[in-house]
């Protein structure tokens, strides 16, 4: 069971570490590019003339529901994965 569990929180931890740098990644990235490219950010998008930086803050809401749930799913199951390695090992 050592082995298993392990692997389990193994793979949880860079689950959680993956989706938390890509969060802050896509998350920084708004002021970063507004600092940087100020030019392309201000610039009107296709969508309804919004411009680009309130499009980019604007995805950031989908994003997190994204991210939630894949996270919600693939804990899910890794709880199934739990449950049967410890009643396995009850047994």
């Amino acid at each position: 069971m050592g082995d298993e569990l392990q692997k389990l929180v193994k793979q949880k931890r860079m689950l959680v570490m993956l989706l938390t740098m890509f969060a802050f990644l896509f998350y920084f990235g708004l002021p970063l590019s507004i600092t940087f490219f100020p030019e392309i950010m201000n610039a009107p998008s296709p969508i309804m003339q919004i411009s680009w930086a309130w499009l980019y803050a604007f995805l950031q809401i989908p994003m997190t529901w994204v991210l939630v749930f894949v996270y919600y799913s693939v804990m899910k199951r890794f709880d199934r994965l739990l449950k049967k390695l410890v009643q396995g090992d009850a047994a």
